[in-house]
C-alpha cells in the first residue's frame, strides 16, 4: 500500500512511477500513434481517409462504441475498488475477533486478588508459579498458557494472510521468539526443533521490478513472497510444520485447510485448559466463557468472507469482453482520428492520448481487483497487518505497575500547589501508600 503526499496540487505525484498505472498505457498508445503516422505517410490511404464523402461522413457510430467501452470500464473500476475496500474491512474484522478471543483467554485465566485490580500480567512472578488454589490439577502456569495463546493466534492470522495472497510456502513464516522486554514466548507447546531456511531471500532482477512496476507471473510473485515473510510469535516448530503440510490421509493441505487446522488447535488448547489444567479459566462463569469461543468462530466467518475475494477472480466474460473492445478501440482510433483531423502531428498526439487513457484506466482495475496479490506496491499491507497483530497480542499480558507509596507525592507536588483537585489526589495516594507500606505498596502486576 502506498501512502503519499497530497500537497502542492498533486505535484509530487507526477514523478512517482512505482505503483502507478500509466506506464501500462504507453505501449498501446504508441502503437496507436504509430498506426496514425503510417496512415498519414501512405499517400493513397491518407487521401481516401481525408475524403469524408467517401470514407467517414460523421463519427457518430464510433462514438457510441467508445461510450459503451467507457461505461464498461468505469463500472469495472468501481467494482474493483469495492473488492479492494471490502477486503481490507473483512481482514480487519477477522483480526479483531481473533484478538478478542486471545484477550479473553488470557484474562479469564489470569490470577489475582483484591490487591490486584488488573490481575497478574503474563510474566509477573506469580504468573510463573503454580496456581495457589488448584495447582494440583497440573498443567502449565498462566505465563506459559498465555504464551501458547499468543503463539496460536499469531500463527492463525499469518496462515490466513498466506491463504489470501496465494502463498503456500511455510518457509515464508519467520519466528519472533521473544515478547515485551525480551520475555520468552516459549509456552507449554514450544519445542526447540525449528530450523532456519536453507535458501536465501531472493529479489526480482527484471527491469519492471527495478522500476517498481507490477509483474503478474507466478515466479515473480513467489520471489516477492520470500521478500515479504510474515512474522509469527513463538515461531513455527518442525512438528507444527510437518503437521500443517499433510492431512490425516497424507494429502497435501491447502492454505485454507491450514487455517482450519490451527483454528482447531486454538479451540483444543482452550478446552484443555478449562477441563484439565490449573488456572482461573474453569472458574469463569460459563455464559461469559462461551463468548470466548463465539468470537473465535466469528473471526473464522470473516475469514471466509475475505477468502471469497481472494479465491474468486473478477468474472472472466466481463474482463474478456472489455479486452476485446479495448483492443478494437486501439486499432480503430487512429483511423477515425485521421479521418477527422488533417494535421499529421495532431493526429498522432490525439491517437496516443485517447488509447493511453483507456488502457491506463484498465490497468488500475487489473491492480485493484486482486487486493491481496503483490503485483506492485498497491496491494494491502499484509506484513504490516501481521506485525500490528503481533504487537496487540503482546499487549494483552501487560498491566501497569504502580507503587502507591509516600514517594508518590513528589509526582503530584508541582501541580498540587495550584490545583486543589490534584492536591486531594496526592493526599489520598499518600495515605493509601502509608496503609500498605508494610507490604511495599499495592502492586498492579506487570509483564
Amino acid at each position: 500500500m502506498i501512502r503519499y503526499r497530497k500537497t502542492w496540487c498533486g505535484f509530487f505525484l507526477l514523478f512517482r512511477v512505482a505503483g502507478t498505472a500509466w506506464p501500462y498505457g504507453v505501449p498501446p498508445g504508441l502503437l496507436a500513434a504509430g498506426i496514425s503516422i503510417a496512415l498519414s505517410l501512405w499517400e493513397k490511404a491518407d487521401a481516401e481517409i481525408r475524403d469524408r464523402s467517401e470514407f467517414i461522413g460523421h463519427p457518430y457510430a464510433f462514438q457510441l462504441f467508445a461510450y459503451l467501452l467507457g461505461f464498461l470500464m468505469v463500472f469495472r473500476t468501481n467494482f474493483s475498488y469495492q473488492r479492494y475496500w471490502e477486503a481490507m474491512g473483512m481482514v480487519q474484522a477477522m483480526a479483531a475477533k481473533w484478538l478478542d478471543g486471545a484477550c479473553m483467554a488470557i484474562v479469564f485465566d489470569a490470577g489475582g486478588d483484591n490487591s490486584t485490580p488488573l490481575l497478574h500480567g503474563m510474566t509477573d512472578e506469580l504468573s510463573m508459579q503454580p496456581h495457589p488454589k488448584n495447582a494440583g490439577k497440573g498443567g502449565p502456569t498462566h505465563s506459559a498458557f498465555g504464551a501458547d495463546i499468543v503463539h496460536l493466534c499469531s500463527l492463525l492470522h499469518a496462515l490466513a494472510l498466506q491463504h489470501f495472497r496465494g502463498d503456500g510456502d511455510l518457509s515464508n513464516l519467520i519466528s519472533i521468539p521473544d515478547g515485551v522486554g525480551g520475555a520468552s514466548l516459549e509456552g507449554s507447546m514450544y519445542v526447540n526443533d525449528s530450523a532456519e531456511d536453507d535458501f536465501p531471500t531472493q529479489t526480482g532482477s527484471n527491469i519492471k521490478a527495478k522500476m517498481g512496476l507490477g509483474s503478474y507471473d507466478d515466479t515473480s510473485l513467489q520471489k516477492k513472497y520470500q521478500d515479504m515473510k510474515l512474522s509469527v510469535l513463538g515461531g513455527l516448530s518442525a512438528k507444527e510444520r510437518v503437521t500443517l503440510e499433510l492431512d490425516s490421509r497424507g494429502n497435501v493441505l491447502g492454505t485454507e485447510a491450514r487455517v482450519a487446522m490451527v483454528e482447531g488447535w486454538f479451540m483444543r488448547r482452550l478446552i484443555a485448559r478449562q477441563k484439565f489444567e490449573q488456572g482461573e479459566s474453569a472458574t469463569t462463569s460459563p455464559p461469559i466463557l462461551s463468548r470466548l469461543y463465539q468470537v473465535i468462530s466469528d473471526g473464522c466467518l470473516w475469514f471466509s468472507h475475505a477468502s471469497k475475494i481472494a479465491i474468486t477472480p473478477f468474472p472472466f466474460p466481463y474482463h474478456n469482453l472489455i479486452s476485446i473492445f479495448l483492443w478494437t478501440y486501439t486499432f480503430m482510433v487512429p483511423v477515425l482520428v485521421n479521418g477527422t483531423i488533417m494535421e499529421d502531428v495532431a493526429r498522432a498526439i490525439i491517437s496516443f492520448n485517447a488509447v493511453f487513457a483507456y488502457h491506463s484506466l484498465a490497468a488500475v482495475s487489473d491492480n485493484l481487483e486482486d487486493p491481496f496479490v503483490p503485483y506492485d506496491s498497491n496491494e494491502l499491507p499484509l506484513q504490516e497487518l501481521q506485525d500490528t497483530i503481533n504487537q496487540r497480542l503482546l499487549a494483552f499480558g501487560v498491566v501497569p505497575k504502580m507503587h502507591l507509596q509516600p514517594g508518590v507525592q513528589a509526582i503530584y507536588e508541582p501541580k498540587a500547589r495550584s490545583d486543589p483537585k490534584v492536591k486531594f489526589e496526592a493526599e489520598a495516594a499518600t495515605e493509601l501508600g502509608k496503609s500498605n507500606g508494610e507490604q511495599s505498596g499495592t502492586q498492579l502486576r506487570t509483564i
